[in-house]
């Protein structure tokens, strides 16, 4: 199986500069963990409302390895019966974001998507999965499409809530007058869509429980 709107995000998102976005930036980090879930639940393996759910046990218990680790948070959020709230605290997780940023990456890399990079920081050094200038283009010419589909498909529909509510899509598509035709058509295409508007809703909580959570690392830090 295939996480397509966390490797799109990888593919738009990762860039090296001064910080690896994927491994040091903690905003980037915890939508790429947010994205994983939405293909999850994409594909009907989870059902995510007032809490979090196992829709499909059998895909689920046969998810990949490297996502072992969401798999466990998933699993004790809904042993604690965990609203939604709590349970999507675990986008904030470090661990569970470079495990499945190892699983992505090196399926990329397989694809020649990506380039492998050694990268040292102030704390460690990392591998990095730098997306190719082809692989990156293919994605904005796929988002681009998929904008102006009156069928767009789940993975697209995600990747675009998440982009939305960064106000990344401005750094993607950087003529005004083209974003501001993909987005006409893409809202038109989306009204009384019923995934569109709930993954937005999700997004929202998502963005409330990663700015509590930099808060509150930045008082702890200070």
């Amino acid at each position: 199986m295939q996480l397509k709107t966390a490797k799109n995000y990888l593919l738009l998102t990762e860039r090296i500069g001064k910080k690896p976005m994927l491994r040091t930036r903690f905003t980037a980090q915890a939508y790429f963990v947010f994205g994983a879930l939405l293909d999850l639940m994409d594909q009907d393996i989870l059902e995510i409302d007032d809490s979090i759910k196992i829709a499909d046990q059998s895909k689920f218990d046969g998810l990949p390895s490297y996502l072992d680790g969401l798999k466990q948070r998933i699993t004790e959020a809904i042993d604690k019966d965990d609203d939604l709230v709590h349970s999507l605290d675990m986008i904030t997780s470090w661990d569970v974001a470079n495990e499945i940023y190892d699983g992505v990456g090196e399926k990329l890399l397989a694809e020649k998507l990506v380039e492998e990079k050694s990268v040292k920081t102030n704390l460690d050094t990392h591998t990095i999965y730098l997306p190719t200038d082809d692989a990156r283009a293919q994605v904005v010419e796929y988002l681009s499409m998929e904008m102006q589909s009156s069928t767009i498909e789940g993975a697209a529909i995600s990747l675009v809530v998440i982009l939305e509510q960064m106000d990344a899509l401005k750094w993607l598509f950087s003529d005004k007058e083209e974003l501001a035709n993909l987005t006409n058509s893409f809202r038109q295409n989306m009204a009384g869509n019923s995934v569109y508007a709930k993954e937005k809703q999700l997004a929202k909580t998502a963005q409330d429980i990663i700015t509590k959570k930099k808060f509150w690392f930045d008082s702890w830090l200070s």
